[in-house]
């Protein structure tokens, strides 16, 4: 990290929305974010794919240095051992999948998509926007930034929750061994069911102020309130300690 007073780790359990972040600035990843932001102002377009590429070799090269120092050849690895490695993996990425709260979350944004695309939702947009125009600033302004931002919040986290729970599933496999090594606060699967729970809620809350924005169309929205619900009484359920998980910076 290039900055002292940077949190260490605290990017590990985020929602990665980091121009929301208030601790962008003391995030290593929230730097490089930071960093091309203030290019893109000065006219300057960083090329991203450099960007990834740089850091993909600054960490290649982490990882065979300190393979050098604890004695490890990481060439020495034997085909069977590889084989039965991309094996193992391949049935825990298999029996995360068909978790329930996998299968759940994956139907999440299909519904979502549907119900943005839907006729309804672009002429309430252009209802308020025209309010605004016409001079019912207060009431037309509040409705539609409220608008806007509900519809980002879900947008944002549509595809994050189902990769977060995906995850968490994954995560899932190696319960044991952090059950008998660390306390509940600084086991990892909980921090990532913590922030997959924090993903719900703000998704929650978004929707049911479209809930009540909508009041002909809530027949169409309450579904998609009730498997957020659903998925969030899973999560608890599995992972009955996930929100007493201290995320560096977050929780401290």
């Amino acid at each position: 990290m290039s900055n002292q007073e940077n949190i260490s780790g605290i990017h590990n359990w985020c929602d990665r929305w980091c121009k929301k972040c208030p601790y962008i600035a003391r995030c290593a990843v929230g730097e490089r974010e930071l960093d091309m932001l203030e290019q893109e102002q000065k006219g300057i377009k960083p090329d991203f794919w450099e960007g990834i590429k740089e850091q993909f070799t600054k960490s290649i090269e982490l990882i065979d240095e300190l393979a050098k120092e604890k004695g490890i050849d990481l060439n020495a690895i034997p085909d069977e051992e590889w084989d039965k490695i991309n094996q193992e993996k391949e049935e825990q990425r298999l029996e995360g999948e068909n978790h329930p709260i996998s299968k759940l979350s994956g139907q999440y944004p299909k519904d979502c998509e549907r119900i943005l695309d839907s006729k309804f939702i672009q002429e309430k947009y252009e209802v308020e926007l025209n309010k605004f125009d016409l001079g019912l600033e207060d009431e037309a302004y509040q409705n539609l930034n409220k608008f806007k931002e509900a519809i980002e919040i879900i947008r944002w986290y549509m595809f994050f929750i189902p990769a977060k729970c995906n995850r968490l599933m994954m995560e899932n496999m190696d319960k044991e061994f952090e059950d008998t090594e660390f306390p509940p606060e600084e086991r990892s699967y909980n921090g990532t069911a913590k922030i997959t729970l924090i993903s719900i809620e703000r998704s929650i809350a978004a929707w049911g102020l479209l809930f009540r924005f909508f009041p002909d169309h809530q027949d169409e929205i309450l579904p998609l309130l009730a498997l957020l619900q659903k998925l969030q009484k899973m999560i608890h359920t599995e992972f009955p300690d996930a929100m007493k998980f201290i995320r560096p910076g977050f929780d401290e």
